[in-house]
This record gives C-alpha cells, structure tokens and sequence, in this order.
C-alpha cells in the first residue's frame, strides 16, 4: 500500500505542477494579448499625431510659401506715401486735399509731416558733428 500510496500521491503532485504551470500559462498570455492591445492603441494614436503633425506643417509651408510669393499691392509702401505727402505739402496742398488724394485721415498726414521734419533735423544735427 506503501507503494500505491506514493505513486497516488506523485501522480497528484504531478498534476497540481501540471495545472499550476497550464494556469501561470494562461494568465501569462492574458497579460501578453492585453500588452499588445495597448502597444496597438498607442501605435494608432502615435500614427494619428504623426498624420495630424505632418499635416499640420505641410499646410504651414504652404501658407509661408504663399505668403512669401505675393506681394502686398493694396497697401503702398510708407516710406513712398510720406514722399508723395511731404511733396505735396512742398508744392502748396493743405493738409486736407492730401488726406484725399492719399485716402488717409488727416491726423495721418500730419504725423507723416513731423516725421519727416524730424528726419531731416536729425540729418542736419548729425552732419553738423
């Protein structure tokens, strides 16, 4: 009975090692597939970043480049409009017909009128130097 016994209780230990190790298989692989679902989930937003990022920057370039290649033609250049402004003001206009012809306000054509006026106080202190 001695013998029947150990072989009886052999085979029991035998199948405990058996199930225990099919059960830390099975729980192993539970991690592994939910481990690879969320490497996915992150892969899928990474690559949604990477679309979003790209797409973002491309629209960027071309709004720059677009930017870069036209010109600004409505508005003419200040240093021009103060030259037509002092000009005027030297042949006689008022104040007022060069806010006209220039569509600006009259504060404006004043203001452009003292800068200038500056300008040259500024030229003629520094070449007296």
């Amino acid at each position: 009975m001695t013998t029947e016994w150990m072989l009886g209780s052999m085979a029991g230990g035998m199948l405990l090692l058996g199930g225990g190790l099919v059960w830390m298989h099975v729980q192993t692989r539970a991690a592994i597939d939910r481990l690879d679902d969320r490497i996915s989930h992150l892969l899928a937003g990474l690559s949604l970043l990477t679309d979003t990022t790209e797409g973002a920057l491309r629209d960027v370039a071309t709004e720059v480049t677009r930017l870069a290649a036209t010109k600004d033609e409505s508005r003419p250049r200040p240093r021009t409009t103060t030259r037509r402004v002092t000009a005027a003001a030297r042949r006689g206009r008022s104040v007022q017909e060069i806010a006209a012809s220039e569509e600006v306000s009259e504060g404006e054509v004043s203001l452009r009128l003292q800068l200038e006026r500056a300008a040259k106080e500024r030229a003629n202190h520094a070449s007296m130097r």
